[in-house]
């Protein structure tokens, strides 16, 4: 059924669907020239890259919001299948006043809605992959700048500068997914529904210049908080003198963690997602020693052979308006810096988490994985 579904005919403003990494490419070119080359460049960039369906990271450049007058408010949309390993659409269109997710699509797709006007086809596609036990439970969801919405799109009103990226995906591996890392620095930017956090970056030892790289060169506009992680105290209300990390991640704030992993798993946030990856919306997280990826699409979950690095996004209590935490790490410095490199340079765009290796190749964990093994205790490497 895979082969099936990228046998489609390309949008006429599409990339080659067929070669996503160009699209990428082209992309981290057109935010590079955006953010080097000033206003003038980037309008440029935006009409000429966009009609090939590559303006960029969706919704990473916040100046956007202040080309209106050249390019007139405008909106980026995309379509994809099973958590962006299938583009559909990509466009960057004008909006009016009032206008909702729903109309937006409308506007690049033809779409079907169901009698109780819920989003049921998108330029024909629409429900499950059929199994032995019928068709796999699965909706097209969306996103507001990373955030998957719980608003119906019908109900959404958009603004301009917003990022809409539309989804068919199952739901019965993972119930949400509640941020995508491929909008960074969005939702940074704008928060949920225009609800700010101030930012906080709290960076391992040995990360300082990593944590004030992305202070100086992603989020100045926003003048972040940049901290260590303090490494003596208490956890848990227990005194100790074993190293823990304390308050790498804050409530009140929008966060951005850098660190390797053995330092950053000891945050009380940070260890409950750990715990539960699925019912926080991970797609690719670290478990004991090895980090494994698992699409929405996918039955089981595959260790990645060759990953020293992870990025990956969630909140505080896996709800769209908790509170942002985004974890760049690894299980060695140099994983780590790979993965700052890969999400600073616009490489993870259109994926919902990703791992890296060492030197910094995105590691595309986009094939079926097997069932386990009966005979094989997963919990003894190989």
């Amino acid at each position: 059924m895979r082969g099936n579904r990228n046998m489609y005919e390309p949008d006429v403003t599409g990339v080659s669907e067929r070669c996503p990494t160009a699209g990428r490419a082209a992309s981290l070119w057109g935010r590079r020239v955006r953010q080097y080359a000033g206003l003038a460049a980037a309008a440029f960039v935006v009409m000429v890259v966009v009609s090939a369906c590559s303006a960029g990271p969706i919704g990473t450049d916040p100046s956007i919001r202040h080309t209106t007058r050249i390019l007139g408010k405008r909106v980026d949309v995309t379509v994809s299948l099973d958590g962006g390993k299938d583009l559909l659409i990509r466009r960057n269109v004008p909006v009016k006043r009032g206008m909702s997710a729903l109309d937006v699509l409308e506007l690049v797709a033809d779409v079907r809605r169901g009698p109780d006007g819920t989003v049921v086809q998108v330029n024909g596609y629409g429900g499950g992959r059929e199994t032995a036990l019928g068709p796999d439970p699965s909706a097209w969801t969306y996103r507001v700048d990373g955030i998957e919405s719980n608003v119906r799109p019908e109900r959404f009103r958009v603004s301009p500068g917003q990022a809409l990226w539309f989804d068919l995906r199952r739901l019965d591996i993972y119930e949400r997914i509640p941020v995508a890392i491929g909008n960074f620095p969005q939702p940074f930017f704008s928060g949920w529904r225009d609800t700010n956090r101030p930012v906080r970056i709290a960076y391992g030892k040995g990360f300082e210049d990593d944590a004030r790289y992305f202070a100086d060169t992603v989020f100045q506009q926003l003048d972040p908080d940049v901290v260590p992680l303090r490494t003596e105290g208490t956890f848990g209300g227990i005194r100790s003198n074993v190293p823990v990390p304390l308050e790498a991640v804050r409530k009140n704030r929008a966060n951005l963690v850098i660190g390797r992993w053995e330092d950053l798993r000891l945050d009380p946030f940070i260890l409950d997602i750990a715990l539960d990856p699925r019912g926080y919306g991970l797609t690719t997280w670290i478990e004991g020693s090895q980090i494994r990826h698992q699409d929405p699409d996918q039955e089981f979950s595959v260790k990645l052979d060759d990953a020293e690095g992870v990025v990956w996004a969630s909140t505080v209590d896996g709800e769209p308006d908790g509170a942002l935490v985004v974890v760049v790490t690894g299980f060695t410095a140099d994983g780590v810096r790979a993965a700052a490199r890969a999400l600073h340079n616009g490489g993870m765009q259109f994926y919902l988490s990703a791992a890296v290796s060492r030197d910094g190749h995105v590691i595309d964990a986009s094939v079926d994985a097997p069932p386990p093994d009966p005979n094989v205790d997963p919990r003894v490497e190989p």
